[in-house]
């Protein structure tokens, strides 16, 4: 019986506050994946370029071509894919954020008992 009940607008807020804390903080790791993933294409393009030429021979589909460039190319592919999906995650994850932000625009009247904005009254002053 002595269980108390957290209900209401503040509950409400508070739980889009931290829903808007987890949005942000994906949405940074995602950027800092892409950027990371970045450098270790552009490293692996350098290393692909020093051992072609240091065997001399550019031509991948070359018999004496260097494995280990072959390996570094085919990593360096890799990368380029998961970056193009971390990308379309992290679209994702902005639209979230956005619409998280949005609801908590709604709340922000509740909490201070002024008239409401509505979700399409946000994204028509964007």
């Amino acid at each position: 019986m002595g269980e108390s009940k957290v209900s209401g607008p503040s509950h409400l807020r508070r739980r889009k506050q931290f829903e808007a804390s987890e949005k942000e903080t994906r949405v940074a790791l995602l950027g800092t994946m892409i950027r990371d993933f970045d450098n270790m294409i552009a490293d692996l393009g350098g290393q692909i370029a020093a051992e072609e030429d240091r065997t001399k021979i550019k031509d991948a589909s070359h018999p004496a071509y260097s494995t280990f460039a072959m390996a570094a190319a085919r990593r360096r592919q890799n990368l380029l894919m998961s970056v193009a999906r971390t990308k379309s995650m992290l679209d994702v994850a902005k639209r979230e954020l956005d619409e998280v932000r949005a609801q908590l625009l709604d709340l922000e009247p509740i909490h201070d008992n002024q008239p409401s904005l509505t979700t399409e009254a946000i994204s028509a002053a964007r």
